[in-house]
């Protein structure tokens, strides 16, 4: 069975219109240099900003930009009361550091949730923005209720906007969770053991049918394009075939995502209007 996302990116674009109709918003998006999975999550902005009224302002820089002008680009987004929250879209170029770009967002206008202060309030269990990702794959996930207390999650990759925060947002629903990495031993051992397995570790086609049992379920946070042009993910599509559910790719994590990006500014439009 694959679990798509479509109703849940429906509900969200309900309650987004709603606020955006009541009160202005708009959602910055700074991008350097070309990536062809970032253009394709820019173009899901761009359909979900124009269903909602959201103005989506997006700041494209060249590849060769250096670190200064970036910082002087934030400043400026920081600055402009206008501008309701920020995303900083990766990957960036090797010269860039994202995380040090990221923390130097004001952390009230950061729209992903990955600045330091608000991953602190997540491992702190405060309310605030929750990275987006993580966010949708917990929202696929209770969708098609799959229970998630007592299971055995197994979360691959550990980055600090998908692997590192899912792992806590995870946790604080009662599951037991193994965060894997490149250091792994093991690492089919690893996953075969799980009710639940999520893998964002970047790789097309990454994980294999001998990785999974049938009664597993498997949700992949990838995106990539195969040779033919075609969408895929980090999990093989024999794979996504063999267990009990699978998101579908596409159509499954990454619709939601974009809609929970959305559902975070307005929790930063509302943070901001709080008294």
């Amino acid at each position: 069975m694959l679990l798509y996302g479509k109703d849940i990116r429906d509900e969200i674009k309900g309650r987004v219109s709603q606020l955006a109709k009541a009160d202005k918003m708009c959602l910055a998006v700074l991008r350097v240099g070309e990536d062809p999975a970032s253009e394709s999550y820019l173009r899901g902005m761009r359909r979900f900003a124009d269903e909602t009224g959201v103005h989506l302002e997006v700041i494209h820089l060249a590849e060769s930009v250096n670190e200064g002008q970036v910082l002087k680009t934030i400043d400026d987004l920081n600055r402009d009361d206008e501008v309701t929250g920020v995303m900083i879209q990766t990957p960036l170029p090797a010269h860039l550091e994202a995380m040090q770009l990221v923390n130097a967002l004001r952390f009230d206008k950061d729209v992903e949730g990955v600045h330091n202060y608000n991953l602190g309030r997540l491992v702190s269990r405060e309310a605030g923005v929750r990275p987006s990702t993580p966010k949708a794959i917990l929202s696929l996930l209770k969708a098609y209720q799959v229970p998630l207390e007592g299971q055995k999650v197994v979360v691959i990759g550990r980055s600090t906007i998908v692997g590192t925060p899912l792992a806590l947002m995870m946790t604080n629903e009662n599951a037991t969770v193994t965060l894997c990495h490149s250091r792994t031993r093991d690492l089919s051992e690893e996953t075969r053991a799980a009710d639940i397995l999520v893998v964002a570790v970047g790789k097309m086609d990454f994980v294999t049918p001998e990785m999974v049992r049938e009664d597993m379920v498997v949700i992949d946070a990838g995106i990539h394009y195969g040779p033919d042009g075609k969408m895929r993910g980090d999990v093989h599509e024999e794979t996504r075939n063999l267990v009990r559910m699978a998101s579908a790719v596409p159509g499954g994590v990454g619709v939601v995502t974009v809609a929970e990006l959305f559902d975070n500014l307005t929790i930063l439009k509302q943070q901001k209007a709080a008294p």
